[in-house]
């Protein structure tokens, strides 16, 4: 079985500081940089079955949440010229 490389399945949200709203948004392929996970491109090519199996993820995990902290306003908050 092949794989798309190494990422992880994310929801996505842009949180925006200026004010305080969040836009959850499509969810995301994002790289995985874990040296656990058979997926990432840290996980070294010495990691190989039978010890990678009991010790490295074998599977892609449940989509994680990847929030995005933006220090501006929101775009709706922009057209209505709310910007500071």
């Amino acid at each position: 079985m092949t794989y798309p490389g190494p990422r992880l399945l994310c929801r996505v949200r842009n949180t925006y500081n200026q004010c305080s709203h969040v836009y959850d948004l499509a969810d995301e392929m994002i790289r995985c940089d874990d040296r656990y996970c058979k997926f990432s491109s840290s996980h070294p090519g010495t990691c190989v079955p039978p010890s990678c199996t009991t010790t490295c993820w074998q599977y892609r995990q449940f989509p994680q949440q990847f929030n995005r902290f933006i220090d501006s306003v929101c775009p709706a908050c922009t057209q209505q010229g709310q910007g500071r």
